[in-house]
């Protein structure tokens, strides 16, 4: 069995496997922390006492440090500029940090983690941040756009680039690609570009060949990028991807 299961959306990352110790930190995206083999410890201050709970949520750029004390955890991380996720992150804040989904959801959870072979969204609908629906058709000028930025994200994107590309103005253009694809194209290209330096990067680059690949200026980049975003660094999971097990969930240039 892997150590590690890792699922990737445009907007989303989902990593189940054993407890990693973690610094005290802060990243972009939003952040359940569940326990999959008993309760997990947070807290958002440095010397402040921990507080244990079968799960917590992190709100985006919090500071934080959780400890799992050793078993299985599930880290998912979304998006929070997505409108897939708005909502839900809505809730949770609401909520409180320790409003945890039900055990249904928690027990999906742990059959993935233990290599069900189920589809993740029906593990992750408890918890937030589904993804667009099957079959919904694109506006033409957006599925260009789409295509375009697959083309090119080895070198900068910008708006009023793609904006030219599919005849369009840039404020046209970013109002339609939020609406269409659910976040902001600059963020949307961002996670396109961690998303294509982990492909590579599991099909067996090196870390700096994977980085110039998906755009980024050299290896030292993706990982500021992607600490930033995750809270751990790119060559934690390469040095574990003998034993990670990995899914590319939909298509790519759909976002």
């Amino acid at each position: 069995m892997p150590l590690f299961r890792l699922h990737l959306w445009p907007e989303r990352l989902l990593l189940l496997g054993p407890a990693f110790d973690t610094a005290f930190h802060r990243h972009h995206a939003a952040q359940f922390c569940i326990g999959l083999e008993g309760a997990v410890r947070l807290r958002r201050e440095r010397e402040a006492a921990w507080t244990s709970a079968a799960g917590f949520f992190v709100p985006p750029d919090a500071p934080h440090q959780f400890d799992a004390g050793g078993g299985a955890v599930a880290l998912l991380y979304l998006e929070p500029e997505s409108l897939a996720c708005a909502a839900p992150l809505r809730r949770q804040a609401q909520a409180g940090p320790f409003a945890m989904a039900d055990e249904a959801a928690l027990a999906a959870l742990r059959r993935l983690h233990g290599g069900s072979g189920e589809d993740p969204e029906m593990a992750l609908r408890g918890f937030g941040g589904a993804a667009p629906a099957a079959g919904r058709s694109r506006d033409p000028r957006v599925a260009a756009a789409l295509q375009w930025i697959a083309a090119h994200l080895e070198a900068p994107v910008r708006l009023a680039a793609v904006a030219a590309a599919v005849h369009l103005s840039p404020g046209h253009l970013a109002h339609l690609f939020s609406a269409e694809v659910g976040v902001p194209l600059r963020r949307y290209v961002l996670w396109r570009r961690l998303r294509a330096a982990l492909e590579r990067a599991f099909a067996g680059d090196s870390l700096t060949a994977a980085a110039h690949a998906a755009g980024f200026a050299d290896s030292a980049h993706l990982s500021r990028t992607f600490r930033a975003n995750f809270g751990v660094t790119p060559s934690f999971l390469f040095e574990h991807r003998a034993g990670i097990a990995v899914r590319f969930e939909g298509a790519a240039a759909e976002g």
